[in-house]
């Protein structure tokens, strides 16, 4: 899985260990999507690590790429929605709670994911 995330800048800072750390700590998890499946997002926020989709929501829908990150809004506010696959791709799915809110130990690699969705979020 860490070979699939180090494939975009959301996740290219992460070592090895900080897999099990984020895994264990927002529920991270990766899943394979073929083309035209749909997932919502359910308390979500993901990023979309390989292949295209649309990200739709009631007021409108975006055409994601690789690295983009997806059901939040600037300021971390949820936005929740339905992932649709445009071909197979591959997503990175985490607890949207857990991204608005620094948990309990405040570990580095919790404060340095939010640092890069914060990141992503703006350009």
């Amino acid at each position: 899985m860490l070979e699939l995330l180090h494939q975009v800048p959301l996740f290219v800072w992460m070592p090895e260990e900080g897999q099990e750390t984020l895994s264990n700590c927002f529920d991270l998890c990766v899943e394979e999507l073929k083309a035209g499946e749909t997932r919502s997002t359910e308390e979500r926020i993901g990023c979309l690590l390989r292949g295209k989709a649309d990200f739709r929501r009631d007021d409108g829908s975006r055409t994601l790429a690789p690295g983009d990150v997806f059901a939040l809004d600037r300021d971390r506010n949820p936005l929740p929605g339905v992932l649709t696959a445009g071909e197979d791709c591959a997503v990175a799915w985490f607890r949207e709670d857990l991204v608005l809110h620094v948990c309990y130990r405040a570990c580095w690699f919790h404060a340095r994911l939010i640092q890069e969705i914060d990141r992503n979020l703006n350009e």
